[in-house]
């Protein structure tokens, strides 16, 4: 059986995301090596994220694959709208935490994007690592990576890495 891991990035002050969903901050940035993710991202079997982050995906880079490390990933993106499925993407109603472990018994799932995915899981304590990747900016407002949660959760943090500009923490859920 596989993992449900995050892997994404915020600022200093935990935004993911500006108001209106850019991260040109993040992808601007200078000095970012371009192997960072490679050995995570490389061993997802499917990917989870939500319509908002599909559509920034889309519109920063269209023609290319989600996972560079891994361009035959399966990617589902959670929506209440009715779209098409597209080559490398499933468009789905169902609930992130019954797909995320079906999803889990072929492999590792990466969870993309903010919250709205993300906490859920979370509350249904399935996440099993977080990798967060940290960049020098402080944005002051936007989409925070975490929301409220009905009881703590404990993760050990398992590595810490520096990538150019960015500092990456891995943790590892405790129970």
């Amino acid at each position: 059986m596989g993992k449900i891991q995050f892997y994404g990035a915020t600022s200093l002050d935990g935004y993911l995301a500006t108001p209106d969903d850019q991260i040109d901050w993040l992808t601007t940035l200078p000095g970012i090596p371009a192997e960072v993710g490679t050995t995570t991202l490389a061993q997802m079997t499917s990917a989870i994220l939500g319509r908002v982050t599909y559509e920034a995906v889309q519109n920063m880079a269209p023609d290319a694959p989600l996972n560079p490390h891994n361009p035959q990933m399966k990617s589902y993106v959670l929506t209440q709208r009715t779209f098409p499925n597209t080559p490398g993407y499933t468009f789905t109603t169902e609930s992130v935490v019954t797909l995320a472990q079906r999803l889990q018994k072929q492999g590792n799932v990466w969870i993309v994007g903010g919250s709205g995915v993300l906490m859920p899981l979370l509350a249904a304590n399935l996440v099993d690592d977080l990798y967060v990747q940290i960049a020098p900016i402080l944005l002051g407002q936007g989409k925070r990576l975490f929301g409220d949660l009905s009881r703590p959760q404990q993760f050990e943090l398992t590595a810490v890495n520096q990538y150019g500009p960015l500092a990456e923490v891995v943790y590892h859920r405790r129970n």
